[in-house]
């Protein structure tokens, strides 16, 4: 009997471990990309303005509660693609998504009302088994024209389309340097995964310096798939996941190919740079 109790309380333990709930918040503020503030929304884990989005990561098996607060004035949703959505959250009011995550992987979370997605919010959420080093990147643009439209329930022209800041995880070089999430530490014979998600409306291009990676996973280019490369386009809305096995120690750069990319108003070194640290 004690043996039978015993193995029900662990099986119990096994359940409850195998959940999780986040708080995830709705936010405005502005980011620093190098240049003059802009407006920008992000979804984040606290109820206070940060210019960089929450990045989700959760063990794969586990069921998560999603509890979604909206704090800015407008109607806004919450989706992981391809695995569930909230549709509509009214301004200042909570809704609760709850969703189990049986598949590794890289996936896109957006507010998928319209383009709002341009305003900042999108990011990625990551299940993985992996026990080695992950790093994460959001390629994203900035529009200001379109960002105060869309705020503002105003018009803009979907043609007419000139970002001119432009970040990874919110922030734009060399404030990417800082940026652990980013920042790829390892030793010559590692296996580092990195996983990439471009939130824009625009293709970027990632471009490693000094390294091949091998996409093991890629939502649009599926044809990707097995190649090893050191260029690769990133659809908008794209999530991707790369293996690095460095075979050199070294500091090499890994920027965007669009080069315009790589600037601030238009000034050079800015924008799109992540940078890697390989030891021997």
């Amino acid at each position: 009997m004690r043996r039978l109790l015993f193995i029900g309380l662990l099986l119990f333990s096994l359940v409850v471990s195998a959940q999780d709930e986040v708080d995830v918040y709705i936010v405005e503020g502005k980011v620093d990309a190098g240049g003059p503030k802009i407006p920008f929304f992000t979804f984040n884990t606290r109820d206070q303005f940060d210019s960089t989005n929450a990045i989700f990561t959760f063990p794969l098996g586990i069921a998560v509660t999603f509890n979604v607060t909206n704090l800015v004035d407008f109607t806004c949703g919450f989706e992981v693609r391809g695995w569930g959505s909230i549709d509509a959250i009214p301004s200042n009011e909570s809704r609760s998504l709850t969703l189990t995550f049986d598949e590794s992987g890289t996936f896109l979370v957006q507010d998928p009302i319209g383009d709002h997605r341009a305003l900042g919010l999108g990011t990625m959420l990551v299940v993985s088994d992996f026990d080695g080093a992950e790093y994460y990147g959001v390629f994203n643009e900035h529009e200001p024209d379109w960002i105060e439209a869309i705020a503002e329930g105003g018009s803009y022209n979907r043609n007419i389309y000139h970002p001119d800041a432009f970040t990874i995880n919110g922030f734009g070089f060399p404030r990417t340097k800082s940026d652990a999430r980013s920042m790829i530490m390892g030793n010559v014979g590692d296996t580092i995964r990195v996983h990439m998600l471009n939130a824009g409306q625009m293709y970027h291009f990632p471009h490693w310096h000094g390294y091949h990676v091998t996409i093991k996973k890629a939502s649009h280019h599926k044809n990707y798939i097995g190649w090893s490369k050191d260029s690769y386009g990133l659809a908008p809305g794209e999530t991707m996941m790369v293996e690095l096995v460095p075979d050199k120690p070294g500091r090499y750069p890994i920027h965007n190919h669009n080069l315009v990319t790589t600037t601030v108003g238009g000034n050079y070194p800015g924008g799109m740079m992540m940078h890697m640290h390989i030891h021997e």
